[in-house]
């Protein structure tokens, strides 16, 4: 189960970065954001994160924990909220709603198409 965490995460560490190098600093945390709760998401929907039926729990393990909790990268999205806000607030109060509202909608697609 350890191997299948850390497998993950190397994953999602290695896309985060890359993201943040191919759309730069904001977009790419969007991005990566949106793409964890839309993974996780998913997993809920067809087997639960814990688990259950029809998911082995090693993958819960991998997408799961490795590489949607790597992928995401909420203490960023804090920071770049903060710096934002230092020179524009409306625009930092801006980015923080949509990035959140993208990924609660990420993650709650999955369940309305596919859960149960």
């Amino acid at each position: 189960m350890l191997l299948a965490v850390a497998l993950g995460g190397a994953a999602g560490a290695v896309l985060r970065y890359l993201a943040g190098l191919h759309w730069g600093s904001l977009r790419g945390t969007f991005i990566v954001n949106t793409a964890g709760c839309t993974v996780l998401g998913t997993l809920v929907a067809v087997g639960g994160p814990s688990g259950t039926a029809p998911l082995p729990m090693w993958w819960s393990a991998l997408l799961a924990t490795g590489l949607a909790g790597a992928l995401t990268t909420w203490s960023t999205l804090a920071m770049q909220v903060y710096d934002l806000a230092t020179g524009d607030r409306a625009r930092a109060a801006g980015y923080l709603l949509v990035t959140l509202g993208a990924g609660g909608l990420a993650a709650l697609v999955p369940l309305l198409v596919w859960g149960h």
